[in-house]
């Protein structure tokens, strides 16, 4: 499914397989799927990311100083925490945008079946940071991370930086240079360290955790 897509979105903007691009997930949503972005302030505490709509519905969101604002959504609309525009958020702004894209597409997709999911919830799927897990959720999780973080895209950044991990281990420290090259890839790509980690090791790139503690380190804390 996500290959369609990303094959649509190269083809609308005359990008080739050959030399590929991460996706602008906001100009994705916009161009393929005729989505509505928008960025407010969806709560005072942060815990809900991004919403997306299905139905025209009103949502009520509350500010820090305790100001209630009410704000009228249309389908087809995703909404982002305005939270999430530091420059710092990047990877988990581009992750949300994703998400609730997925949302769309998974309703657009299965019409009679994820239409039920989400009419208990208001007409809106939330993303919410430490939400409890559903099926749903995990769905538009897994959706996210291959439009993100195709297997095509991530082997062409294997091996642009050069990454070799013997026997699939990586030392999350500085004294290991693949570290920082995973790090490099995700801001390439758009996408948090915690996003890259988990989609190299569900390639199987990196096995298991990284390790905390490098060789170097043993020697430098040994002298």
């Amino acid at each position: 499914m996500a290959g369609k897509y990303i094959e649509m979105y190269y083809a609308l903007f005359g990008i080739s397989k050959n030399n590929p691009v991460p996706i602008n997930p906001e100009q994705f949503a916009s161009s393929v799927l005729g989505l509505n972005l928008k960025m407010l302030p969806l709560c005072s505490d942060g815990h809900i990311l991004g919403l997306t709509v299905f139905q025209r519905c009103s949502f009520t969101a509350t500010l820090g100083d305790g100001t209630k604002l009410l704000e009228v959504f249309m389908p087809r609309d995703i909404v982002i925490d305005s939270s999430l525009a530091a420059d710092r958020c990047t990877g988990c702004r581009n992750f949300t945008i994703a998400h609730e894209t997925a949302h769309q597409i998974l309703a657009d997709q299965f019409p009679n079946d994820y239409g039920k999911a989400v009419m208990c919830r208001g007409h809106i799927a939330y993303r919410e940071r430490n939400g409890q897990p559903s099926w749903e959720e995990w769905q538009a999780d897994t959706l996210a991370a291959e439009l993100l973080m195709p297997t095509f895209l991530i082997n062409a950044e294997i091996e642009r930086v050069a990454l070799t991990l013997p026997n699939g281990i990586l030392y999350k420290s500085v004294s290991d240079p693949n570290y920082e090259k995973i790090l490099e890839m995700a801001q390439r790509i758009g996408v948090s360290w915690s996003a890259i980690r988990i989609r190299l090791q569900q390639m199987q790139v990196i096995r298991g955790k990284p390790i905390h503690c490098h060789p170097l380190d043993i020697m430098r804390f040994g002298e």
